[in-house]
């Protein structure tokens, strides 16, 4: 049997002798981990979160159900844990840039912003990005997404406040409209419609003028 779950066909004998195969590779139980939430983030990509069931995790990754469950007791947990994964790898990206060439302006810090999410999606995949910014039937799942995200804006936001010279829960309104601009942009993105450059330099230009409306006279 493969690691698809299809069955193959045996390796064919020499001389009386079967072929020699080469070992299935074992994996860690940090590696099998890691594997599933990249399976699962696939399926999410290609097939919406709808399409993230044991069973078809199960099958893409080449395992049984009970040990996806081993490692996620619900379907609840899993789909959480591909969220987390991807904000981590998100805020890893951040904080690398910021290391190197800290923002000193909100033009600046939307670029870092922009470009640290294209370079997760391109290793996530858009699955994630798209969960973490929906309103579905799941509450759970929706809060955890809002509780990411608002993690992930919570810098600029004290940026937005100092610019616009009002308090942080005006900023706060002021980061959900440039999320659902950049949202908007990147759907474009990965969509193919738009280049990543293209997709910056538009979400850049767009949070400018947005801050400039809000910019006391």
């Amino acid at each position: 049997m493969s690691i698809t779950g299809r069955r193959v066909t045996r390796p064919a004998r020499r001389g009386g002798k079967r072929a020699a195969t080469a070992p299935r590779q074992r994996l860690s139980p940090d590696e099998r981990r890691r594997h599933l939430l990249q399976v699962a983030a696939r399926l999410m990509t290609t097939r919406g979160v709808d399409a993230v069931q044991f069973p078809e995790v199960a099958a893409a990754a080449g395992v049984t159900r009970q040990l996806v469950y081993r490692f996620f007791p619900s379907r609840r947990s899993l789909i959480m844990a591909v969220l987390e994964d991807f904000a981590e790898d998100l805020t890893q990206r951040l904080g690398r840039g910021a290391a190197y060439a800290m923002p000193d302006n909100l033009e600046a810090g939307t670029r870092l912003f922009v470009e640290a999410v294209c370079d997760t999606i391109e290793a996530k995949g858009a699955g994630p990005w798209h969960v973490l910014g929906s309103k579905g039937p799941d509450r759970e799942v929706a809060r955890l997404g809002e509780d990411i995200q608002n993690r992930l804006l919570q810098p600029w936001r004290v940026r937005i406040a100092e610019t616009i010279g009002e308090s942080e829960r005006e900023a706060a309104v002021v980061a959900r409209m440039i999320v659902a601009g950049g949202r908007a942009a990147l759907e474009e993105w990965y969509n193919g419609t738009m280049s990543r450059e293209e997709v910056v330099r538009a979400t850049t230009r767009g949070v400018s003028a947005l801050l400039k409306a809000f910019v006391p006279v």
